[in-house]
C-alpha cells in the first residue's frame, strides 16, 4: 500500500511538472504539456488504479498551489481525469469462457472512442469556460491572435492578407484542432504507458492486435448527429465540430488498421506503411482518405473479406 502511495505521489508530481511547462510559453513546453497524462497512465496500467487516482489528485493539487484554480480545473478535465479514465478502462474485463484466458478485455475500439469523448468534453468545458457566447469567444481569440502577431514586431497587414479574417478562421477551427490534438495525445500516452508496462512485465492484459480493432456500428450515427449539430453555429456548433473531428480521427485510425491488416505478409509491407505514415504526417490529406476507408470498412468489413484462411479476430483484439 505504501508503495502505491509513493508511486502515485511521484507520478502526480511528474505529471504536474510536465503540465506546468505550458506556463513558460516556449515551443518545447507544448509537447511536454501533451505528455503530462503519461505518468498517470503508467501508474494506473503498470501498478494500480489507486496509484493513478493519487497521481491525478497530486498533479491537480500541485498545479492549484502553484497557479490557482484555473490550472486545477484544466488539469483535472483535460489531463489527469482522462488519463485516469483511460488507464482504468484499459484494464477492465469480463468473464467469458470462450475468450482467450477466459476474459474479454475492454476493446481497443472502445478506448479510441473513450479518448475521443474525453477530448471533446475537455474542449467543450474550456470553450464555455472561456466565454458565454460566440461574440465574446471570437473577440478573445482575435485579441490573442493580434497580440501574437504584434509581439515580434511584425505588421498585421502583409501581402494583402486581412488579419481579422485570419483571426476569424482560427477562432472557427481552434476547438476542432484542439480536440484532435488532445485525442492524439491521449492515445499516444496510453500506447506508451502500455508499452512501458509490457516491457516491465506489469501489463495485466494481453497485448491486443491493433490492426484488428473495430469501431461500434453506432459510431457512424453519432458522427452524423454531431456533424449536423456543428452546422448550428455559436459555441454549441464549435463544440459539436470538436466531436466530429475526434470521431473522424477514430475512423482514420480504423483506416490505418485496415491497411496494416491487408498488407500483412506482403513483401513491401514496411515500405507501404512507412510511406503512408510519413505522407500522412507531412501532407495531412491522407488522414482524410484513411477516415473514409475506416468508415467504409465499418460497413463492408474489408478485413474479413480479404482474410481468407484466417480465423476471426479474438474478442480481445476488437
Amino acid at each position: 500500500m505504501m508503495l502505491l502511495v509513493l508511486i502515485g505521489l511521484a507520478a502526480g508530481s511528474a505529471s504536474a511538472l510536465l503540465a506546468a511547462g505550458a506556463a513558460a510559453g516556449t515551443l518545447l513546453a507544448v509537447p511536454l504539456f501533451y505528455l503530462s497524462p503519461l505518468p498517470v497512465m503508467i501508474a494506473g496500467i503498470a501498478f494500480s488504479p489507486l496509484a493513478a487516482t493519487l497521481a491525478a489528485i497530486t498533479g491537480g493539487a500541485g498545479l492549484w498551489l502553484a497557479f490557482g484554480g484555473t490550472f486545477l480545473a484544466t488539469y483535472l478535465v483535460g489531463l489527469g481525469g482522462p488519463a485516469l479514465g483511460l488507464s482504468y478502462a484499459a484494464l477492465m474485463a469480463r468473464s467469458d469462457p470462450a475468450a482467450r484466458d477466459g476474459l474479454v478485455w475492454f476493446p481497443v475500439g472502445g478506448l479510441v472512442l473513450l479518448a475521443a469523448g474525453f477530448a471533446t468534453v475537455s474542449v467543450t468545458v474550456a470553450l464555455f469556460g472561456m466565454a458565454h457566447d460566440y461574440e465574446a469567444y471570437h473577440a478573445a481569440v482575435t485579441a490573442a491572435f493580434e497580440a501574437l502577431v504584434a509581439g515580434p514586431g511584425l505588421p498585421l497587414e502583409t501581402e494583402g492578407r486581412d488579419p481579422l479574417a485570419m483571426a476569424s478562421l482560427i477562432a472557427h477551427v481552434l476547438p476542432a484542432m484542439a480536440a484532435g490534438m488532445a485525442m492524439v495525445s491521449y492515445l499516444a500516452c496510453l500506447y506508451l504507458a502500455a508499452r512501458a508496462a509490457r516491457v516491465s512485465g506489469r501489463l495485466a492484459r494481453p497485448w491486443p492486435n491493433l490492426a484488428a480493432f473495430r469501431l461500434p456500428p453506432v459510431t457512424s450515427l453519432v458522427l452524423a448527429v454531431v456533424l449536423a449539430l456543428s452546422m448550428a453555429g455559436g459555441l454549441s456548433g464549435l463544440a459539436a465540430s470538436a466531436g466530429a473531428v475526434t470521431l473522424a480521427g477514430a475512423y482514420a485510425l480504423a483506416g490505418f488498421a485496415v491497411v496494416h491488416a491487408v498488407t500483412e505478409g506482403h513483401p513491401a509491407r514496411t515500405l507501404i506503411l512507412g510511406a503512408l505514415w510519413v505522407t500522412s504526417a507531412v501532407l495531412g490529406w491522407p488522414v482524410l482518405a484513411m477516415a473514409v476507408l475506416g468508415f467504409v470498412d465499418g460497413m463492408l468489413d474489408f478485413r474479413a473479406r480479404i482474410a481468407t484462411g484466417k480465423g476471426p479476430p479474438a474478442a480481445n483484439d476488437r
